[in-house]
């Protein structure tokens, strides 16, 4: 009877946080962190394919995540002055998908970029980066043979409820969504990539979206998979959460999720990616150390 209570305790326990695959962790790990990541975090054996954030000793958050055929692109900032404030340069990074090194990438003009909330590579070559409160469209080859936006890229102000804490495509046109504790305004918008077009330099507004839904507080990022579903991302320093939405916003299902969980994304194979912003130099005083990107198997997801 001991035994048998003894493993019924161990499965309830491992129901809502387990650990994270026995894989090496791919890429450049920290130099300061001695004890190593979180090895217990909620659904931890469906994160698989672990590759460590970039440039964590330099200090960089990540923050947006995108994928184009074989390459993860990975948006941060580094907290400028010190690790005390939530704005500063922003860098793209190329990361080889298979051994996650870091294979190029580009800086924003100084300034012009302070988050880099969200990132969506939109096809033709082209990557929507998303900051508070503006947004670009980057000619890729350009930026990486330069290593900087700088002429690169053609501008979007964004104002009004419109806020670019985290990006998606659709396969048509892009989306961008705010982070927010109220759920009024609690809200992703599409917009024609056609603005940048005709509205380059220029800001815009609500009024310009072509249509917006409902999303979770506190929402971190967004992916499409093939079949239009809509994965959203929610977290703070306490948790973490995924969701699967319906077209018009509605909550299908909810899995708990690491701690500073921020944007996803969908790759060329249709496979579900994330990372955590937890872990980095930054964030050392949280409870969770999990600065990875990782493959979500959701197959797994309980």
């Amino acid at each position: 009877m001991i035994r048998a209570l003894a493993l019924l305790f161990v499965a309830l326990a491992a129901a809502g946080c387990a650990s994270t695959t026995g894989e090496a962790v791919r890429g450049q790990a920290p130099t300061y962190l001695a004890d190593g990541p979180t090895r217990e975090v909620p659904n931890g054996a469906a994160l698989r394919h672990r590759i460590w954030t970039p440039a964590l000793d330099d200090g960089f958050v990540p923050q947006g995540l995108t994928s184009a055929g074989e390459v993860l692109y990975v948006s941060s900032y580094r907290p400028t002055p010190d690790l005390q404030a939530n704005t500063g340069p922003c860098r793209v990074f190329r990361i080889d998908m298979a051994s996650g090194r870091v294979i190029g990438g580009f800086d924003l003009p100084p300034g012009a970029c302070t988050h880099s909330g969200g990132l969506a590579y939109v096809g033709q070559d082209r990557l929507l980066l998303a900051d508070t409160r503006q947004l670009f469209l980057i000619d890729l080859p350009r930026a990486l043979a330069s290593g900087t936006s700088q002429g690169a890229a053609r501008t979007l102000k964004i104002a009004g409820e419109l806020r670019g804490s985290y990006a998606t495509f659709d396969g048509r046109d892009a989306w961008i969504g705010t982070w927010t504790k109220d759920q009024a305004k609690a809200r992703m918008f599409r917009l024609d990539l056609g603005l940048f077009d005709t509205h380059d330099g220029q800001t815009i507004a609500e009024d310009r979206a072509q249509e917006s839904i409902p999303v979770p507080l506190e929402a971190q990022g967004a992916a499409f998979d093939r079949d239009g579903t809509l994965w959203v991302s929610a977290s703070n320093s306490r948790w973490g959460k995924l969701y699967r939405l319906g077209r018009r916003g509605e909550v299908v299902a909810e899995y708990p999720m690491v701690a500073g969980l921020e944007d996803l994304t969908v790759d060329a194979q249709g496979r579900l990616w994330g990372l955590s912003e937890s872990g980095t130099r930054k964030y050392l005083h949280w409870a969770t150390r999990f600065p990875h990107l990782f493959r979500i198997d959701t197959a797994q997801l309980r």
